[in-house]
């Protein structure tokens, strides 16, 4: 008896954390409205603009999902909890996706629109993805213990930091390799915004593989939902805080009749030095 109202005592604060990043989301919404509405709506659709869609509203039904099986959890849990937590794990890989996507376009615009930047970044992203859908799908199906099933979803997030890291190499390198010249606002805040969110879902990532490694259960998940948040309100106010820093920089912004599509001044390497500017297509929204 005394187990059981411990395991109780820990889902319910499993489930307090769960609220406070639903709150914490739709805090962000809130103050963010405003921001949406003047860089977003109106605009045309595109790969950019679908990728935020889904970066910003698919965590919405992800938190709810994980604030509910942790209620759930503290009533004696749900059927099924197995193909329910896959569910959960899809939509929110398919954020993650999103807001990986927004991201790939950014480092591909800093590096140049170079065709093997993107061909080896997509690869990496599709057999991440390809991963993650399996691991989830065996989770689902397996039979194996809670504990067993939590280790092979730390094999997820150890993915997760090994592609963000791998990308924040990229752009770290990029930016001291060619940029070391370049500081238009437009360039610090491509470069800054995407450091410090790659850092942040890596660092994420590894809190909860820790949390999974170390952790009793059910602390082992009381991360999960703290991380979609943070991906997806990193994923908007970045997008929203390049479109700022363009209209208010003297960096070239190009209108077009029904759309609207943004340009990073960039410099072109030659092979005596940095001497010309090329025009960068960095977001599509």
């Amino acid at each position: 008896m005394d187990d059981y109202a411990d395991l109780v005592g820990r889902w319910q604060i499993v489930a307090y954390v769960e609220a406070a990043s639903a709150a914490a989301l739709l805090f962000d919404f809130c103050i963010t409205f405003d921001s949406e509405v003047r860089w977003i709506w109106g605009r045309k659709w595109g790969i950019m603009r679908i990728a935020f869609i889904i970066s910003r509203y698919l965590p919405v039904g992800t938190v709810t999902m994980y604030l509910f099986y942790g209620v759930e959890s503290t009533r004696g849990g749900i059927p099924n909890s197995g193909m329910y937590m896959a569910i959960i794990g899809t939509m929110n890989a398919l954020g993650a996706v999103a807001a990986d996507v927004m991201l790939i376009a950014r480092t591909h615009a800093f590096y140049g629109c170079e065709k093997n930047i993107l061909i080896a970044m997509s690869f990496f992203s599709t057999v991440m993805i390809a991963a993650t859908l399996i691991i989830l799908y065996v989770v689902a199906k397996s039979t194996c213990d809670a504990p067993a099933g939590q280790m092979f979803l730390s094999i997820i997030y150890a993915l997760h930091i090994l592609y963000h890291l791998g990308l924040m190499s990229l752009t770290v390198y990029k930016r001291f390799k060619f940029y070391r010249q370049e500081n238009t606002p437009l360039i610090s805040a491509v470069y800054w915004d995407g450091v410090i969110y790659m850092l942040c879902t890596a660092l994420t990532s590894m809190v909860i593989c820790i949390g999974i490694i170390e952790l009793p259960s059910p602390y082992s998940s009381l991360f999960y939902g703290p991380q979609v948040v943070v991906r997806s309100v990193f994923a908007s106010r970045i997008l929203f805080n390049l479109q700022e820093t363009n209209d208010d920089s003297h960096d070239v912004f190009i209108t077009r009749s029904n759309a609207s599509r943004m340009f990073i001044a960039g410099p072109i390497q030659t092979s005596s030095c940095v001497d010309r500017l090329e025009l960068l297509d960095i977001t599509d929204v």
